[in-house]
């Protein structure tokens, strides 16, 4: 699913309406022409989910956006989309128009930049130009997200974080705090393609400082890091056979403008020397004989349902998703976006029930989920009927529009998405 923000489009036809012979054009203006702001469509190429709920600046509004006019590489005339005229007058010759929001910065909590530009059109002299081909605005900057698996944060200092860096620039700390919060991190798409993630802390009362790295990085992607405790011998499982207590670190990466999974093999470890160590280099922790890893949870329909397509509303007699996990500690994540044009934040409050519903830790909607039949509190659990049976009955009432259900699920062996679209 590509999920497009449409910039309004403004009706201009009252601007040159009547009987009267003036020139709008005004002055001089056999070698100018005019460009209705009615022309731009800008759309905003994401698969994730804007949550509009938080107050924070990753929220996008799209009358924020830049939008600059350049012709033979130089700019011509910019603004802001919201302060924008509804008609733009404009020396006559070949053009470009770019839209931006945000700022490219090397790190900062909350800040996306989304950069597009459209193809080459034409203002010609004395004409009005009424349509520029859409910009496509993608995610220019790297997102990154860390999370800690459960065990982990039990055993760790409360003061533990782990710091997160893109090639040689300065980078972000994700704290407990930042890691339940879901805060994400943007960072600068450099040269030097690499990330590293280094854990600072005590585990145990041990000093514990581990370094990962991520080569190859993307601009445009997600980044979900994952830190739990490396399993690796016989005993209290909490490290190797020796007692030295180490980490793994997976990521899981998003190609935001697809929404597919990219990669979601362990990082490349660089294991750097700390006193929970004793100042040597242990083997880097990874699957072997004896500790396969399991396929990624899958996410199937029961008939008459088809994740593949749209489904026609009125023609479902029920709507059924199963969800499974391999891994023997179940899900660690259990999420439902929901992105419609009837059911913002406002209406689904009304229901106890929200855009972005965590299943894992659904806090104060259990009440609402329980009332319609969803599931929740299901983390550690490896099989979920997700029914929204009655969801849908309530969907037929609001009227023709079309509804998607984003379902994301992480368990020890990876995440998988699933888009369920309805129809009416």
């Amino acid at each position: 699913m590509k999920k497009s923000y449409i910039l309004p489009i403004l009706a201009a036809g009252l601007l040159f309406t009547g009987c009267s012979k003036e020139n709008p054009f005004g002055g001089d203006s056999s070698s100018e022409g005019q460009v209705l702001k009615s022309a731009l469509a800008v759309t905003l190429n994401t698969d994730e989910t804007i949550r509009q709920q938080k107050a924070t600046r990753g929220d996008v509004n799209l009358n924020d956006f830049t939008v600059v006019f350049t012709k033979g590489g130089a700019p011509v005339a910019k603004y802001k989309y919201s302060e924008m005229p509804e008609v733009v007058t404009l020396p006559a010759g070949e053009y470009t128009c770019s839209a931006t929001y945000g700022e490219n910065r090397v790190a900062e909590w909350e800040s996306p930049y989304y950069l597009g530009q459209s193809e080459t059109f034409s203002v010609e002299p004395m004409e009005i130009t009424s349509y520029i081909d859409p910009i496509e605005c993608k995610l220019e900057n790297v997102k990154v997200t860390v999370t800690f698996d459960p065990v982990l944060v039990s055993r760790m200092s409360p003061d533990s974080y782990v710091e997160v860096k893109v090639g040689a620039n300065e980078g972000l700390k994700y704290t407990t705090a930042e890691a339940t919060s879901e805060k994400a991190g943007y960072f600068l798409h450099t040269a030097e393609t690499t990330l590293v993630a280094t854990f600072y802390g005590q585990i145990d009362g041990s000093t514990t400082v581990e370094t990962k790295s991520y080569k190859d990085i993307q601009r445009g992607c997600h980044y979900k890091l994952n830190f739990k405790l490396h399993a690796g011998g016989e005993g209290d499982g909490t490290g190797d056979a020796n007692g030295e207590v180490v980490l793994d670190a997976t990521v899981t990466t998003v190609d935001v403008e697809r929404n597919v999974t990219v990669d979601d093999d362990p990082m490349d470890p660089e294991w750097s020397e700390h006193p929970g160590h004793g100042g040597q280099d242990p083997e880097p922790p990874g699957p072997g004989p004896e500790d396969p890893k399991g396929e990624a949870p899958t996410i199937t329909a029961e008939a008459p349902v088809n994740l593949d397509i749209v489904n026609d509303g009125p023609s479902l007699t029920s709507c059924v998703l199963n969800v499974h996990s391999s891994s023997a500690d179940g899900f660690t994540e259990f999420i439902c976006d929901i992105d419609s044009p009837k059911l913002d934040e406002e209406e689904l409050s009304g229901m106890g029930l929200s855009t972005h519903m965590d299943l894992v830790n659904p806090g104060n909607l259990v009440d609402g989920l329980g009332g319609l039949g969803l599931p929740y509190n299901v983390g550690g659990k490896t099989d979920v009927k997700f029914d929204i049976s009655q969801f849908v009955g309530l969907l037929g009432m609001l009227g023709e529009g079309e509804h998607h259900f984003i379902i994301t699920v992480t368990d020890a062996n990876g995440t998988t998405s699933k888009t369920l679209k309805i129809k009416f």
